[in-house]
């Protein structure tokens, strides 16, 4: 006969995800063997209100990660409801102020199997990876969770996904040390390894190329954006934890790390993902691309009206706004009996935070009459009412 538990104990059943049994949803989804997968099947068998099975499954998460302090808290508060003694979640332990931060992840963490990702879905940023790319990160940031997904058999699917701490005060970074998480389009610039680091940052840690050109033309600061580990000394840290990082468990990044690449891998960090089937991701690609063909193309009529039509009232690229854009455009032109231009390895992300906003990166080969090169080009295309036009050229920034 099950032991009647007092309803306090439901601290992340009830309290974080209503009343949705969670092994409804998450049953067949992941790893059993997994801590994560250990600890909500711990807290499954609590709502049952089967506190024999719970404490089974909180003594094989604790022998199996001795430093996850939240499985240590579910374990020993398991043991004061089975002697009547569990009033509040962590129990005699209330007032201490990490006993927030273990709940808010214990939330975060069930609330993933509850509410778990379509799997016939993507991420409405995916626009059109780059030809030459084998994975892709996004971090959902309100989730927080770092989704992995990957091209299998010609289609990108999620591959994995992991649960990740990041700024202490949220996300959208504005300035130096106001310890959020930054919006947008990065990559990692090189592998630190962890020999070489403080132990509270874990096995490596991964530089981004933060702020990138878009920050810096918006007047965004700061700098030190890193993915790296946790805290040699425990398993993982509160949803909200890092300066701004995102912080992974050691473990999780050490699976991670084959999809991280110096300067290629794509990290999308937003504040939540929208998800979106194949015909939407479609239509938008699409629109897009036939934006930039047509660019492409009146650049190679050498057609200075429509070329310069392209660009968005908003256009400014460092210092240089649309007026002066225009001007030497035209100039340069004039000295031209013919143009050429070609564009390949065209990728298109949403940044995260925008649905209007796109960032094409794309192989340009320029030639004319008096000048030839060849560059890698970033463009950020905005949508306006009359279609997307351009609001920012240049190259893409590679340091951080």
């Amino acid at each position: 006969m099950r032991r009647p538990i007092r309803r306090a104990l439901f601290f992340t059943a009830l309290s974080c995800v209503g009343g949705v049994l969670a092994s409804d949803n998450y049953r067949g989804k992941f790893n059993h063997d997994s801590v994560e997968s250990l600890l909500v099947r711990t807290l499954d068998a609590i709502r049952a209100e089967r506190l024999d099975l719970a404490l089974s499954r909180a003594d094989t998460l604790v022998k199996r990660q001795p430093d996850f302090k939240l499985g240590q808290l579910v374990r020993a508060d398991i043991l004061l409801a089975q002697n009547g003694n569990l009033e509040t979640f962590a129990g005699p332990r209330s007032k201490d102020p990490r006993a927030g931060g273990m709940r808010d992840e214990a939330r975060v963490r069930l609330n993933r199997y509850v509410a778990a990702p379509p799997s016939d879905q993507l991420p409405v940023n995916l626009v059109q990876p780059p030809a030459d790319a084998t994975a892709i990160l996004v971090v959902d940031s309100k989730a927080s969770r770092l989704y992995a997904f990957r091209l299998q058999e010609g289609r990108w699917k999620l591959a994995a996904d992991y649960y990740v701490s990041i700024g202490l005060k949220g996300f959208d970074k504005l300035v130096e040390g106001d310890q959020r998480t930054p919006l947008g389009v990065y990559t990692p610039v090189r592998r630190i390894d962890g020999k070489r680091l403080d132990p509270y940052y874990g096995i490596s840690a991964w530089p981004l190329n933060y702020p990138n050109e878009w920050d810096a033309q918006q007047g965004r600061k700061g700098h030190g954006i890193w993915i790296h580990g946790a805290p040699l000394d425990v398993y993982s840290r509160p949803p909200r934890a890092s300066n701004g990082c995102v912080v992974l468990s050691n473990e999780d990044l050490k699976a991670l790390e084959p999809l991280l690449v110096e300067g290629k891998t794509q990290v999308l960090v937003t504040d939540t993902i929208e998800w979106a089937a194949s015909p939407r991701i479609d239509s938008l690609r699409r629109s897009i691309a036939s934006a930039l063909e047509a660019w492409r193309a009146d650049w190679s009529a050498n057609d200075m009206d429509r070329y310069l039509s392209h660009y968005s009232d908003e256009f400014q690229t460092g210092k240089i706004d649309l007026a002066t854009w225009e001007r030497d455009k035209r100039r340069v032109a004039s000295g031209k009996e013919w143009v050429k231009v070609s564009t390949s390895d065209v990728s298109i992300f949403l940044v995260p935070g925008r649905s209007d906003l796109a960032v094409v990166d794309f192989d340009q080969e320029y030639a004319s009459s008096n000048l030839s090169n060849q560059m890698r080009k970033r463009q950020y295309w905005q949508r306006e009412p009359d279609g997307w036009k351009i609001l920012f050229e240049g190259t893409p920034k590679t340091s951080g």
